[in-house]
């Protein structure tokens, strides 16, 4: 059985964290329709590469680092996760997509 750093050696280590933005329903329903029509073309100073729609809406920045935007079905919150290779980063992700979506 492979342990965790021999795991991390082969795909690189990451760190991932959720953010739960308790925000209005007309707000929460602004960002999903800027997200539809592709309003985003980057989070701070992370530009877009490229978007996947399955369960949400993944924005890819870059080969290490995303950020998934997706609403809660059952409660008046937009869930927003992200990944990248620190957690400071992470969180600096998270930071400036929140800044982007809620302007």
């Amino acid at each position: 059985m492979s342990s965790l750093n021999e795991v991390y050696a082969i795909v690189n280590p990451f760190k991932f964290e959720r953010s739960d933005l308790h925000i209005t329903e007309e707000l929460k329903q602004r960002i999903i329709a800027n997200c539809k029509a592709n309003h985003y073309n980057s989070f701070g100073t992370y530009t877009i590469r490229n978007v996947e729609t399955i369960d949400g809406f993944k924005y890819f920045l870059d080969d290490e680092r995303w950020v998934m935007i997706r609403p809660s079905g059952t409660e008046p919150v937009l869930r927003v996760y992200a990944e990248a290779p620190t957690l400071d980063e992470v969180r600096k992700i998270l930071k400036t997509t929140e800044e982007t979506i809620c302007a």
